[in-house]
């Protein structure tokens, strides 16, 4: 969703792009010094053994998903184990295990470095579940929860068993546990929901925001920004990125998203380009030519991830994470990037921009939210959008057309694979009754053309006791 712009272009394209280089250039000069070893949850998606698995859909790799929604259980008997592969020899500080109903009543804690001759280094005769923090110090590879006794007449089972210690970097910076900390909050609300805006771009990115706040009563918990188009988004995309810093340094959440100008324009397009009266829309040829690696489609791609890289490096650099949503809405079809189904379609094109951000440009500030929109034919298209649940770790809906239905929360429900799900944005505020039917929304965004229509019910919704506004946030640093 954008309002209809009409940008004027620069005068010189050039000078706009040797600036952004030397601003690049001073990014990577500036990048601080690695300092302090972080402390993170080394059992992320590491490989697992388990003695038993009470079926696949409680396979032991949901213990080290960081997503509170999914969960390894055993089989119904006492001696079962769970050991975690950190790969190498690790400085460990410690475990955390987030116990299901069946919880042991007596486990112990192991650590090997071959897999092979075990050490107790915490033992618990007299469990209660629940969440349990053990501290211990030690230096292995392996690490296992070997439980003896269960508490209850089914067997075992873990949300989630946290391995902590040293990242492994030699000092490395914190943007890796920072991140963990936060999916793991993410994934452990408990029905609660994070309410925030959208901010238009512009030289003042906290206006909306500020508004917002002005009218419930309480700040948002949620800042949002936009890397826009035109010369209006690319003057104030420094201001956005620094109002990024300021609202994460207060302890909000930072999503980001992109309203690209199509490959074929430059940047300095205008909205009716992008999704107004006269969208530069691609062919199929045109979008299997964008998403082939080599083609000028693709390099030019690639040329915008560069420069968009720029600014995600930057936050990375001052250990910023943000929630990236980009190619919002694939199934609405006013986008040009929208609404391309099959093997080289709108999917493909967000794997694209994964791997190029993640893997060639090494970025590690991201959490990625993939986004569609409440169409009426949702549940039977949105498989063809899907770009997999490895390649995103929120899946996000966008309210404009059908509503906050019970069609539309199960089927982003099942859309997400157990991992969390959210509102991207929205015309109307959900209800807080609303929140507490429909609890696994973790967060709603509101756009900043609708702020007047949500004037009277802002402050209850940010007033009640299942939505978290910015004084109840854990803060990041």
């Amino acid at each position: 969703m954008m309002n209809h712009l009409t940008l004027p272009r620069p005068r010189s394209i050039l000078l706009a792009a040797l600036a952004a280089v030397l601003l690049s250039l001073l990014i990577l000069l500036g990048r601080p010094a690695k300092t302090e070893a972080a402390i993170v949850n080394l059992a992320y998606n590491r490989p697992v053994t388990v003695s038993s698995a009470e079926s696949s859909a409680y396979a032991g790799a949901y213990a080290v998903d960081a997503n509170g929604n999914t969960r390894w259980a055993s089989a119904y008997s006492d001696q079962q184990y769970i050991i975690v592969d950190l790969g190498s020899a690790r400085p460990l500080t410690g475990v955390k295990l987030r116990w299901e109903a069946a919880y042991a009543k007596g486990f112990q804690i192991q650590t090997s470095n071959d897999n092979s001759a075990w050490t107790t280094v915490y033992s618990n005769y007299n469990g209660v579940g629940g969440v349990n923090d053990i501290s211990f110090t030690a230096t292995a590879r392996y690490v296992k929860m070997y439980a003896f006794q269960r508490a209850t007449a089914y067997g075992y089972s873990l949300y989630e068993f946290e391995i902590y210690g040293d990242d492994g970097n030699g000092g490395g910076t914190t943007v890796g546990a920072v991140k963990q900390r936060m999916l793991s909050y993410l994934n452990n609300l408990g029905g609660k929901t994070i309410v925030g805006i959208e901010n238009k771009f512009n030289n003042t990115p906290r206006s909306d925001s500020d508004k917002v706040a002005g009218i419930a009563g309480r700040t948002p918990s949620l800042w949002g920004g936009d890397f826009g188009f035109g010369s209006l988004a690319l003057d104030n995309r420094w201001n956005m990125i620094q109002e990024a810093k300021n609202q994460f340094n207060k302890g909000a959440l930072v999503t980001l998203m992109y309203h690209p100008c199509a490959p074929t324009r430059d940047e300095y397009c205008s909205w009716d380009e992008i999704g107004g009266a006269n969208p530069a829309k691609l062919t199929s040829a045109q979008f299997t030519q964008l998403t082939t690696p080599g083609t000028a489609l693709y390099n030019s791609w690639i040329s915008r991830l560069d420069t968009i890289a720029t600014y995600l490096q930057d936050l990375e650099n001052n250990n910023v994470v943000v929630l990236f949503r980009p190619l919002h809405e694939m199934n609405q079809c006013v986008f040009w990037w929208s609404c391309h189904k099959g093997p080289n379609g709108t999917a493909k094109l967000y794997q694209i921009t994964y791997d190029y951000l993640t893997r060639t440009k090494g970025l590690e500030n991201l959490i990625w939210v993939w986004n569609v929109q409440d169409f009426s034919n949702l549940s039977t298209e949105i498989s063809a959008y899907n770009p997999g649940s490895s390649y995103f770790d929120i899946a996000s809906l966008d309210v404009y057309n059908t509503g906050y239905t019970q069609t539309n929360y199960n089927t982003m429900l099942q859309a997400s694979g157990g991992k969390p799900i959210a509102i991207g944005e929205c015309q109307f505020m959900p209800s807080a009754s609303l929140l507490a039917s429909q609890n696994k929304w973790i967060y709603a965004m509101l756009w900043p053309d609708f702020i007047e229509e949500n004037r009277s019910t802002l402050p209850g919704i940010y007033g009640a006791s299942n939505v978290l506004t910015l004084d109840e946030m854990p803060g990041w640093r």
